[in-house]
């Protein structure tokens, strides 16, 4: 599979003209085809667009799954959206966007050339994108762990509360046979 660090696709439905059709019917005749646009991350010069081919579908295939599944091209991205991050002001996403960073992954993903096209600062932008990034993940470890524990401390209370039901049954069960002991030494 190849490497598709810092290369996205989005995925759109096109009318494109039946040449052939509409010539034979003498009105337009257009068919519904899927086309793709290719770009990289921090490059806003160097986009495919063009008809899919079944390797698009499978190089993609997360962004073409989304696309079927009727989300826009934006929604086709995974990742945080750069509106989310609070780290950049209105003005930068907007520069982030114009060369196709859309989102906090796409730009912790950024390669030096696309570094330099984006100007000063942004080993610094990276940085702190992957600095946030990597305090979610732990973060989200975080989470899991507290979230196992208190799974487990149910697990534990309930555990103990059969075995306090349990000691009961037996006390119970000790002094019936007790009881009945008693009354055949007696006899």
């Amino acid at each position: 599979m190849p490497d598709n660090t810092g290369i996205y696709a989005s995925f759109s439905l096109e009318p494109v003209e039946q040449t052939f059709l509409t010539e034979r019917e003498g009105r337009p005749i257009f068919a519904d085809k899927e086309f793709v646009r290719i770009f990289i991350a921090g490059d806003k010069h160097t986009e495919v667009y063009r008809e899919v081919t079944d390797n698009d579908k499978q190089r993609f295939a997360d962004a073409y799954k989304r696309f079927k599944e009727g989300a826009e091209a934006r929604e086709q991205l995974t990742g945080t959206p750069l509106s989310q991050w609070p780290y950049l002001k209105p003005s930068q996403i907007k520069e982030m966007e114009a060369v196709n960073i859309y989102t906090v992954e796409q730009l912790a993903a950024l390669s030096d050339t696309a570094k330099q096209k984006i100007g000063m600062g942004a080993n610094e932008l990276v940085a702190a994108a992957r600095a946030y990034l990597a305090t979610a993940e732990n973060s989200s470890a975080a989470s899991a762990f507290a979230a196992e524990n208190e799974r487990l401390k149910g697990e534990v209370s309930r555990l103990q509360e059969q075995m306090k039901e349990m000691a009961l049954r037996f006390e119970a069960i000790d002094r019936e046979g007790e009881g009945k002991g008693r009354g055949r030494q007696a006899a």
